[in-house]
């Protein structure tokens, strides 16, 4: 199962690139191998490299200014939703859809997660100011 995982993006990168990069991994993990991904969502983060997945998320989140209970709360709350849309995309569920559609809903889905992550940061008074709207979609969503 550890041979799922995807690899961390570079930490020179910033937190909306490494992000997106760890959700398009995910993604294409599942798409890749969707009989054994399931496997992945029936277990915690129990592995040391399942462990570096999810720290990678935080650190992340922490870069975008969050502080560390946020932190750790919103890579509860991305990591849900990341996988499962990865899980039902996989398992078949937006078939009857387009890849182009999937790819636009996979981008909604980063963006929204993005606007949030901003406005927490925001309401915490500490984080970085946003950007115009287009700048504001985390890469990696293919579309």
């Amino acid at each position: 199962m550890e041979a799922l995982l995807p690899p961390l993006p570079p930490e020179h990168a910033s937190w909306r690139e490494r992000l997106g990069a760890m959700a398009a991994a995910i993604r294409d993990t599942a798409a890749r191998h969707p009989a054994v991904f399931p496997l992945l969502l029936q277990r915690p983060a129990a592995t040391e490299r399942s462990r570096e997945i999810r720290d990678g998320v935080v650190a992340a989140l922490r870069q975008a200014g969050l502080a560390p209970d946020r932190a750790a709360r919103a890579e509860r709350l991305i990591s849900t939703a990341v996988l499962g849309y990865a899980a039902g995309e996989a398992a078949g569920r937006f078939d009857h859809h387009d890849r182009h559609v999937r790819d636009e809903d996979f981008a909604c889905l980063l963006a929204a997660i993005g606007t949030l992550i901003e406005a927490d940061t925001l309401s915490e008074g500490g984080g970085p100011a946003a950007g115009p709207a287009a700048d504001r979609a985390v890469p990696g969503s293919g579309g």
